[in-house]
């Protein structure tokens, strides 16, 4: 069967645009560099993978495409030997979706190194990317799930291990707890959101739940991500809705549990897009003054619409008495950054 193969032209870009490097983002390994026999020649160990496949009854293959365009630039992805492999012998986790997702994520990774004054400055967001999990193999799913996102590269060591472990915890959470059928998991736009339709158990629940496991991996979390990631919970049509922000980006408008003021207010609306939420995040705009008569209008309208909720205030100012003013009518509240 003939294999629509990539030309020199096509390997050689594909290869330069990610400054030969492995572009899945848990790897990123140099696969050039010099030989040890052949003086003045190259060791390359990189492969210009195809995303979707170069024959029929290949992985991923689409018959739609012409054999132009499956031979194309646009159908190619740079990955070290071991990365080719794996997305070939594993096409259901690797879908082209994905495998695109990397090459445009690896790309913009070389594109920020050859600019080396954006480096120190800009971080890369979590991959966009959505799994189904199911009980008895969430361990692996997930762990495959926060590699396969570049989880490390956007957040940081620490902070990775401290949301792989709470995703992990909730997810067995619920299955046990929330008797869910399966765990849908998905990353948009720097948020991490877990879902499952079962009885609700919110963070709360896990806190009071008496496992040890579960309760520790949250108490973790909180401590080691204050200030850089939140988790939120809400309830609704008979489905728990979990989400990790990133609270670096300024993604408040991704926020499911989010209140964004506009001149010191907000529409009735958005209370309603709230509903369900164990705590209500209100983001002051940071380009305003946020003073004590908004902050009375502000808190009127959240006991009327929102009552018997905890308030999580971001961007308000420290100082000690208007922070004290809310407080004093609020009890349940708190302020990012503390």
């Amino acid at each position: 069967m003939s294999r629509d193969n990539f030309s020199v032209r096509v390997l050689d870009e594909l290869a330069k645009r990610v400054a030969f490097r492995c572009s899945a983002p848990s790897c990123k390994t140099v696969t050039i560099g010099p030989s040890d026999s052949r003086v003045g020649r190259v060791t390359n160990v990189g492969v210009g993978a195809h995303i979707t496949a170069a024959a029929k009854g290949g992985p991923r293959y689409n018959e739609n495409l012409s054999r132009e365009q499956r031979a194309a630039y646009d159908n190619g992805v740079w990955l070290c030997g071991n990365h080719a492999k794996l997305i070939d012998d594993n096409e259901d986790r690797f879908p082209e979706k994905l495998l695109k997702a990397w090459k445009r994520n690896a790309e913009r990774n070389a594109r920020l190194q050859v600019a080396q004054a954006a480096v120190s400055t800009t971080r890369t967001l979590i991959i966009n990317h959505e799994v189904t999990i199911f009980e008895g193999d969430s361990n692996r799913q997930v762990l495959e799930f926060f590699e396969d996102i570049g989880a490390v590269e956007a957040w940081g060591q620490e902070v990775y291990d401290s949301a792989l472990m709470l995703t992990y915890e909730l997810a067995i959470n619920a299955f046990s707890h929330g008797r869910a059928e399966a765990v849908h998991l998905k990353t948009h736009r720097g948020c991490l959101y877990m879902n499952y339709r079962g009885s609700a158990f919110g963070p709360s629940d896990l806190e009071h739940a008496g496992g040890q496991g579960g309760a520790a991996a949250l108490a973790s979390f909180k401590e080691q991500c204050n200030g850089s990631m939140e988790l939120t919970y809400r309830h609704r049509d008979g489905i728990n809705e979990l989400t990790l922000v990133d609270l670096n980006r300024n993604l408040n408008h991704k926020h499911p549990c989010a209140l964004r003021l506009t001149k010191n207010t907000v529409t009735d609306d958005a209370f309603n897009s709230v509903l369900g939420c164990t705590e209500i995040h209100i983001y002051v705009d940071s380009g305003r003054i946020f003073a004590f008569s908004d902050a009375r209008q502000l808190i009127r309208r959240l006991i009327v619409n929102l009552p018997d909720h905890c308030y999580v205030f971001h961007n308000v100012s420290k100082n000690p008495g208007l922070r004290r003013y809310i407080a004093e009518q609020l009890p349940k509240v708190r302020f990012v950054p503390s």
